[in-house]
């Protein structure tokens, strides 16, 4: 999808929007227009400037830096007319002004929780992938979500049913189908759609609510000079198109007792990625090597993360902890380094990391504004002499408010 098309249907959903939101003043039929968004403003230091994700000074290596900005900044206009229903996401931040989500929506109403929209959005892939930063307990998703979906958006068509079952409405199922055919702003063009579905299954009663949802991801990407498959340690060259196929499973338990409401989420992710040598993004056909001669690599990975979030509603305070793993290569082996015709592998994307984070948000006006403090601390593996060995830790301290409209 190039960027042309994509102005294209960005004007086209637009018009649609404005012809939705027009129709009320001419027909009797119900209309609805409505507009939300949301605004979060941070400071953040860390004891280096991996991932700190505001301005664009970057410190010297090894050095503190300090950094404020507009994290990011949406407003969102969505409007409904019968079944259908189109919306128009416009984000923005200290660095630019873009496009979120642009798509029309179609839910018949005689088949109640059935739905089918096309345009641009966010892949159903998981459990934090899909979950606003409005509403998650820590502002950022785990690392391993950066590198697996670079962007959050994809061009697509997407249908599928998320409403109860049975009439006493304890369960609820959330399913989608969804064809991707790529985000040209983060180099993950698509010659052939790539296929993502994801089923959850909800319980809840009165006190109570358990979620489960199995998510998968395939797709191929053409490498014309080839790519090199890591094997017990040692890197095969092969000349045929590349996999990219993800499996993820979660599992999320929520009570409500008389202070507040308890929250413990588990995910975990694991298949093959795409990607560069020297580089932990996924990459995509229009992700050429760079001038220096970097190259394809399939790795096997496996990532997981584990969140408990305490809502104590009566002072309207939300604690919460969090502990991610990612192993960026599994079958990747550094004692066989020296045989690899690729040289030394960047430990950047060779190696494995631990992030722990915790925090605490505080919201006030019905929970229109949060204030939240957030530490994080991560912990790599580099290569060092055929050897993985511990990097130095990375600190980092958020300080942030949000606001909802």
């Amino acid at each position: 999808m190039t960027s042309t098309m994509q102005q294209r249907l960005f004007a086209l959903l637009f018009a649609l929007t404005l012809l939705l939101g027009g129709t009320s003043m001419h027909a009797q039929e119900q209309v609805r227009v409505t507009f939300t968004g949301f605004v979060q403003a941070i400071a953040q230091y860390g004891s280096e400037s991996d991932y700190i994700r505001v301005g664009n000074t970057t410190a010297p290596y090894d050095h503190h830096t300090t950094r404020m900005g507009i994290r990011r900044g949406r407003i969102a206009a969505i409007a409904s007319y019968g079944d259908l229903a189109a919306r128009v996401d416009v984000n923005a931040n200290d660095q630019k002004i873009s496009i979120f989500n642009v798509y029309a929506e179609y839910k018949p109403h005689w088949a109640e929780g059935a739905f089918v929209k096309g345009g641009l959005m966010t892949p159903s892939f998981g459990y934090e992938l899909p979950y606003s930063s409005s509403k998650r307990a820590a502002l950022e998703r785990s690392l391993y979500i950066f590198d697996l979906f670079p962007g959050d958006i994809d061009m697509g068509l997407e249908m599928g049913y998320n409403g109860t079952l049975g009439q006493s409405k304890r369960w609820r199922l959330e399913s989608s189908l969804s064809i991707l055919s790529g985000n040209v702003d983060k180099g993950m063009n698509k010659n052939l759609p790539n296929l993502a579905l994801r089923l959850a299954l909800t319980e809840q009663d009165n006190n109570h609510a358990v979620s489960f949802g199995l998510s998968g991801y395939a797709g191929t990407m053409p490498t014309p000079g080839g790519y090199y498959a890591f094997d017990k340690g040692t890197a095969t060259l092969k000349k045929d198109r590349m996999l990219r196929a993800y499996g993820g499973a979660f599992l999320t338990s929520t009570i409500e007792h008389q202070g507040g409401q308890l929250m413990l989420t588990t995910e975990g992710i694991m298949g093959l990625q795409p990607g560069w040598q020297n580089a932990n993004l996924a990459v995509g056909p229009k992700a050429n090597p760079t001038p220096g001669n970097d190259l394809f690599v399939q790795r096997h990975f496996i990532a997981g993360m584990a969140q408990l979030v305490e809502r104590i509603k009566p002072i309207d305070l939300e604690f919460f902890g969090r502990y991610a793993y990612y192993d960026r290569n599994r079958h990747f082996d550094p004692k066989a380094v020296q045989d690899v015709k690729l040289g030394q592998l960047s430990a950047r994307t060779e190696g494995r990391s631990h992030q722990l984070s915790t925090g605490v948000n505080y919201f006030l006006q019905q929970d229109h504004l949060r204030l939240s403090l957030q530490y994080d601390c991560f912990l790599r593996q580099q290569i060092e002499q055929q050897a993985f060995v511990a990097a130095k830790p990375l600190h980092m301290v958020t300080v942030g408010a949000q606001y909802k409209f």
